[in-house]
């Protein structure tokens, strides 16, 4: 166990212990005493997450990097994102991180985190009506013409219509 001087490795410690209601006991306490310690409030994904709580995630990822890209720290919020939706992958999670890279001006990786998420929602018949807004972007936006294409062909694999998720 790590040193209890240090609450927020001893809340990663609970965490990789697979111990969460004890570590988002841990969590919930320091954000009381420090409500913007962004690193902290980073963890909550990975607790709700392993707790099975997919939709509580989510909408932490996403508060947490709207603040931190408000103040300019692109650089975090892409890295964090880019952890984040490797394993849930949500169109507004999608969003920020283009918005993220694009700001750093990083063109090619926004659009092709784009491309990524309607590949994704190609095989899973998810998020069919975001999936068509990403190309549209894509198409509209995009100055490498090989995105373009990529978007372009996989708009005709999309359904036209499927319910919503």
């Amino acid at each position: 166990m790590v040193s209890r001087t240090d609450l927020k490795l001893e809340i990663v410690q609970l965490i990789l212990e697979e111990k969460y209601e004890k570590a988002l006991k841990k969590l919930l306490e320091v954000l009381k005493k420090e409500p913007n310690n962004y690193q902290i409030k980073m963890l909550l994904f990975d607790i709700y997450y392993n707790m099975g709580n997919k939709n509580r995630a989510i909408d932490v990822a996403e508060e947490v990097s709207e603040q931190l890209l408000k103040e300019g720290f692109y650089d975090t919020v892409i890295g964090y994102l880019r952890k984040v939706t490797f394993y849930v992958k949500h169109p507004k999670l999608y969003r920020i991180l283009f918005r993220a890279l694009v700001k750093r001006g990083l063109d090619y990786e926004a659009f092709k985190s784009l491309i990524d998420f309607v590949k994704f929602s190609a095989e899973k018949k998810e998020f069919i009506k975001e999936a068509f807004e990403f190309i549209e972007i894509i198409k509209d936006l995009c100055p490498i013409p090989a995105l373009v294409r990529e978007a372009e062909k996989l708009e005709r694999e999309l359904p036209k219509e499927s319910p919503q998720v």
